[in-house]
């Protein structure tokens, strides 16, 4: 049964020939419910799950054995079992139905948790060595990974499934006479139901950035001879398998994929870069990276449920646990960031390492002579002072000309006063955070006439947050290094 979503030709095998009515009935169920609409590669599981179950029962003679059968298998599993166990009885009913129907409703209801994402660091890590790769490595090395390139670049920004990416068409570029750049976006989330999945096409403008790379890409496969409808092809990814095998489908599969994903951690990230121990960032994971950043950006709910090609709003639900999460993640990797900046800026070219006789505390502050400083609460300021204090902002601790150098009976206070602004701001993200959630979890709020207008206002004030918080939090950093 040929499946091409998935890229794959499903075989379904009926062999319960010792249970010769139920292998009958099975066919006829399986063939029904894929004339309904159900994918093969849900006909294929619901098939391995009847099967496995006849045979354990005996063909349903023996319905305590399907009791310790579903109590083996995991809580999302069973309950998966129980809900085809009760359609193919509604379909074919038998003597021993009633029994293995109050079994089946001893299945609880299947909770399943939020997606876990790879630590935010280990994920700009990636970024840094992607970039890096493409950037400064020849083309021999980077041809064979142009698709995990383009993967990084488009579903970072536009929320799509990987079966969806590896559908676009290679006519995929839309260049318009008013200068703008759109790409056509294959969507397959959509229950219908006939036998074919209905493949819809939603265009979203795109930059020239991207529009580059993708063409560039394409005009490679060109010169390798390479002609095909999709934009990934299958004989592209077998040019570089050592022995290429027979695929039913000519573009790339999500195993394909998912093979070439872990190539590149192999080859690049640990072979090339010596990073050993990043988490591993999954296909479908920039979905979620480019939902949780419209989300913080200030996206309205509709608009966010259109570009990731959800047809019910509340499906966005489960994104914004992480929202807090990265949110975090991001002010700590700034902070160390703007806190390595820094120091840089202070050592010479070519000092590597701690060295306690190379500058001392006043050093580090950039302020060796402090007298020509405006002296501050805690510390002082770089301004001129003939602008002083006509250009301050309302507080010097979120200020890029503030150095902190309190005296020194008074620098635990200082520091108390840092943290209290800390925490001051951490308090305010997690407001922020919170109305955005409510805001995007009620659907009379998102359709609000102000709404949008609100949400782009409070994802403003949540990134300035962000960034306040982090300066204030390198400012502790610094400290914590004497501690």
């Amino acid at each position: 049964m040929p499946c091409p979503i998935k890229a794959n030709d499903f075989r379904l095998v009926f062999d319960l020939e010792l249970f010769g009515e139920l292998n009958l009935a099975v066919k006829a169920f399986i063939t029904l419910r894929r004339s309904t609409g159900v994918s093969p590669h849900k006909c294929y599981d619901e098939l391995q799950l009847l099967k496995k179950t006849i045979r354990v029962s005996n063909g349903f003679k023996k319905p305590d054995r399907l009791k310790q059968t579903m109590l083996s298998m995991s809580e999302p599993r069973a309950y998966s079992l129980s809900n085809v166990l009760k359609n193919f009885i509604s379909f074919f009913p038998f003597d021993q139905g009633e029994q293995i129907l109050s079994i089946c409703n001893t299945a609880s209801f299947a909770k399943y948790d939020s997606r876990d994402l790879p630590h935010f660091n280990d994920v700009l890590i990636f970024n840094d060595i992607l970039n890096d790769f493409f950037q400064t490595k020849p083309i021999e090395l980077t041809l064979k990974f142009m698709p995990i390139m383009i993967w990084w670049l488009i579903t970072n920004i536009i929320p799509q499934r990987p079966t969806e990416f590896l559908l676009m068409n290679i006519n995929c570029l839309e260049p318009r006479p008013d200068g703008t750049i759109w790409l056509k976006v294959p969507r397959i989330k959509n229950d219908n139901d006939t036998p074919e999945k209905e493949i819809r096409y939603d265009l979203i403008q795109i930059d020239r950035k991207t529009y580059q790379i993708i063409s560039s890409y394409k005009l490679k496969l060109v010169e390798l001879g390479i002609e095909d409808e999709y934009l990934f092809p299958r004989d592209f990814y077998q040019m570089f398998r050592n022995r290429p095998k027979r695929q039913a489908f000519n573009r790339m599969t999500l195993y394909n994929f998912d093979l070439l994903l872990q190539e590149f951690y192999i080859e690049v990230i640990e072979g090339i870069y010596l990073e050993k121990s990043l988490e591993k960032i999954k296909p479908g994971d920039t979905r979620h990276f480019a939902i949780i950043n419209m989300f913080l950006q200030g996206f309205n709910m509709l608009s966010i449920a259109r570009m990731a090609g959800h047809d019910v709003i509340a499906t966005q639900e489960n994104y914004y646990s992480h929202a807090e999460h990265f949110s975090q993640s991001y002010v700590y990797i700034l902070a160390q960031r703007m806190l390595e900046e820094k120091i840089s800026n202070e050592i010479p070219e070519g000092f590597i390492g701690w060295r306690s006789d190379a500058y001392n505390r006043g050093k580090i502050y950039n302020d060796q002579d402090t007298l020509k400083r405006l002296k501050v609460d805690y510390g002082f300021c770089k301004e001129k002072s003939e602008i002083f204090p006509n250009s301050c902002v309302e507080d010097c601790r979120m200020c890029n000309n503030y150095i902190f150098k309190p005296d020194i009976d008074k620098y635990e206070q200082g520091i108390k006063w840092l943290q209290d602004f800390s925490a001051f701001l951490n308090q305010r993200m997690n407001e922020i955070l919170l109305i955005m959630r409510e805001q995007c979890g009620s659907s009379l709020l998102s359709k609000h006439p102000g709404s949008e207008e609100l949400l782009k206002t409070n994802s403003k004030n949540l990134v300035k947050y962000m960034n306040q918080k982090a300066m204030v939090d390198s400012r502790l950093m610094e400290e914590d290094r004497y501690d």
